[in-house]
């Protein structure tokens, strides 16, 4: 009786043990869930808030040339923060393409993109050029915005 009584709690032990490891591994795969579920949120609030400041200017046909100068300003700034060029800005201007990421403020390009870009004097009267927003691709791995092409609307 006293063999079958400790074999009773011996069994008893094990099972336990065995409930335990199972719980705990359990918990060990949902808290790796958990964890990679919070990373994915955190993430696409970071690719939210990098394309924002971007996606303002979508299906726009309004852009100014000192809009353009923004868009370029934000790129060139990415760009050196990767340390490569990942997101480029180019203007469509008749047959001219300017990669407005490239244009270096310290050499006044940027202040000469906009005198010759942002108004038309045709027959002596100066009108405001607007442009529009042409094509928007994203990274496929990212989903950040990674070209954005301009054209002078006509």
């Amino acid at each position: 009786m006293e063999n079958a009584s400790k074999a009773l709690i011996i069994a008893a032990e094990v099972l336990l043990g065995v409930i335990l490891l199972t719980l705990m591994v359990f918990m060990f795969r949902a808290m790796g869930a958990f964890s990679d579920a919070v990373d994915k949120n955190i993430e696409t609030k970071n690719v939210n808030e990098f394309n924002a400041p971007l996606e303002k200017y979508r299906g726009r046909t309004d852009i100014t040339a000192q809009d353009i100068i923004t868009m370029g300003n934000y790129a060139k700034q990415y760009n050196e923060k990767m340390g490569t060029t990942k997101l480029t800005v180019n203007a469509k201007i008749g047959s001219k393409t300017i990669s407005v990421h490239q244009l270096d403020d310290s050499n006044e390009e940027q202040y000469e993109f906009i005198n010759n870009y942002s108004t038309d004097t045709t027959n002596g009267e100066s009108k405001i050029v607007y442009y529009k927003c042409t094509q928007m691709t994203y990274d496929e791995e990212t989903g950040r915005i990674n070209k954005i092409t301009l054209e002078k609307v006509k």
